[in-house]
């Protein structure tokens, strides 16, 4: 039995709000970790690289690491990215000469000390066919408690998405408050800085019900729905690992570990508004 245990709570932020990578190792081990995404026609501003975690430890993420030459080929093209802000393990490319687009074939160079990772990921097709049921979606307001009474038409506050049928793919959906100024819904419980984008996990369906009570502002939204490249649907396939045989991880990173991968995505926008 291998003694390797690859935990990535990465899916694209597909738990919400979570962009970090956990994966421990036997010991000895210390491997570069790769969580490289990049979206079609979107900045490239997703790859996060870190150290792993020894097998055991109480630490709930992987030490990132700053310090890395990366860099993408496009064409032969060679891109260099740079730290983000933070201590995060997250670079990003600054220029704008680089366009990520449907069919491109994107590689990622990472070097760390002696350490050399390499993946390859081409660019998916979008999904096609998206439908809004409507395009208002209304809260109901009664007592500062949204979504509670039986005096209003539940049908208003549920919002079904719909694209083309692909059996063979994966979608997830980002649903997004896009308002520069927007009035948050008063939910009668106290949430902070309520957050204005959310993401759902991965789906083989072709449809998705959006209910009012799951969002926290008033005005514009945009929800996108993004088709899921192939490394990306075996690793979401396999997150669920039996203790008993905790196998190799896949991993279409050469020299280290992790997963490089696109997406491409449609989008349309609905109005979200108080139910009179």
């Amino acid at each position: 039995m291998k003694t390797i245990l690859f935990i990535l709570s990465l899916f694209i932020p597909l738990i919400f709000f979570s962009c970090e990578s956990d994966v421990s190792l036997g010991p000895g081990s210390d491997l570069v970790v790769v969580r490289g995404y990049i979206y079609a026609n979107e900045p490239v501003r997703d790859i996060q690289i870190t150290h792993t975690l020894e097998l055991g430890s109480s630490d709930s993420t992987a030490p990132p690491i700053n310090d890395a030459v990366v860099a993408l080929f496009k064409n032969d093209i060679r891109y260099w990215l740079v730290p983000s802000d933070g201590d995060s393990g997250y670079y990003h490319y600054a220029g704008d000469d680089l366009s990520i687009e449907i069919g491109d074939i994107i590689s990622i160079d990472v070097q760390y000390q002696n350490q050399h990772a390499q993946g390859t990921t081409t660019v998916p097709e979008p999904p096609s066919g998206l439908v809004l049921e409507k395009d208002t979606l209304y809260v109901p307001t009664f007592s500062g408690f949204p979504g509670m009474g039986g005096g209003f038409d539940r049908s208003s506050m549920e919002l079904n998405v719909s694209w083309d049928e692909d059996p063979e793919a994966l979608f997830y959906i980002v649903v997004e408050s896009i308002e520069k100024e927007s009035t948050p819904i008063d939910s009668g419980i106290p949430t902070g800085h309520a957050p204005r984008r959310f993401v759902f996990p991965p789906t083989n369906r072709n449809e998705y019900r959006i209910f009012s009570k799951s969002l926290t502002h008033y005005g514009r939204h945009v929800v996108k729905v993004y088709r899921v490249n192939q490394e990306y649907a075996d690793l979401y396939s396999s997150r669920e690992q039996d203790s008993r045989d905790l196998n190799e991880p896949l991993s279409n990173i050469t020299g280290g570990l992790g997963i490089f991968s696109a997406f491409s995505s449609i989008s349309a926008e609905f109005y979200v508004a108080p139910q009179q």
